[in-house]
């Protein structure tokens, strides 16, 4: 499994991440504390938001940590470790989560789109879109 891990300087909270998903026209976005344990450039209970642009397709999922662990997903922690956010170099027209939703129908501007997978404490998420940017939430 040929991948890049791409939150080198934030992650989820890894205990609670409390993530909200967000379902808007073509985007699809996820809320989450940020983990302050990994880094002191964040506060305590301060939000990320990871938004996704033309979304294809994407599964928020329950496989958490300890089924990971137990190999009770497609990947194997051996070949793609738990706990980071990743851009995938796969044919994700065949490997995908089976069960997803798709936003976009399939055509053929979709081929440049990029395969994501972020593993959290209780879920997966994992999407093909066109494109992602992560924000920090202001905090009171």
């Amino acid at each position: 499994m040929k991948y890049k891990k791409i939150n080198d300087t934030w992650n989820a909270e890894p205990n609670a991440p409390e993530v909200k998903l967000i379902i808007e026209n073509s985007s699809v976005s996820l809320i989450f504390y940020i983990n302050t344990f990994s880094s002191e450039n964040f506060t305590e209970n301060q939000k990320g938001i990871l938004s996704f642009k033309k979304v294809h397709k994407f599964s928020f999922n329950n496989t958490n940590d300890e089924g990971y662990y137990n190999n009770q997903y497609r990947y194997k922690n051996s070949k793609l470790p738990w706990g980071e956010f990743y851009l995938l170099d796969s044919d994700w027209s065949k490997d995908f989560h089976e069960n997803h939703l798709i936003i976009l129908p399939f055509n053929k501007n979709l081929m440049n789109h990029k395969h994501f997978i972020f593993f959290l404490k209780d879920n997966t998420f994992e999407c093909v879109a066109e494109s992602f940017e992560f924000n920090l939430l202001n905090h009171p």
